[in-house]
């Protein structure tokens, strides 16, 4: 049997009875910083926030790249715009997308923009993360 050995520099607990697996999170633009809290999702193809905390940065998000997506059960649109996020002691610059609808109140960290970024553990059964910068 081979083994593996992997190292992170961050270990998060989370909360269980929590939908999802949530982390604090810290979006930063220009001078501009909002603090958030937000779901890790491996299947999310981007990282995805309300509008509010693009708003709160000073961005004009509209004047974002549009895209388009489509979940199993809704449809809806968002606009990129390239920020820092600092999540669990690692930043990383990327384009991530802001809804258009203000109505949505749900905050991903995905595959790209931060989880190709890094590396990341998960032990579900003991509710911990494990983080640490992809080229560490």
């Amino acid at each position: 049997m081979v083994e593996y050995t992997l190292r992170f520099s961050e270990r998060h607990a989370y909360d269980s009875f929590t939908t999802g697996i949530t982390i604090p999170a810290v979006l930063k633009t220009g001078g501009n910083k909002v603090e958030l809290l937000a779901k890790i999702d491996t299947g999310a193809e981007d990282c995805l926030f309300e509008r509010a905390y693009g708003e709160a940065l000073g961005l004009q998000v509209e004047a974002g790249v549009r895209k388009s997506y489509s979940t199993a059960n809704s449809r809806f649109e968002a606009y990129g715009r390239e920020i820092s996020i600092h999540a669990l002691g690692t930043e990383t610059t990327a384009t991530v997308y802001f809804y258009a609808d203000t109505t949505i109140h749900r905050n991903v960290l995905g595959r790209r923009g931060w989880l190709d970024r890094l590396r990341f553990g998960l032990v579900d059964y003991d509710q911990l993360v494990y983080i640490d910068g992809y080229d560490s």
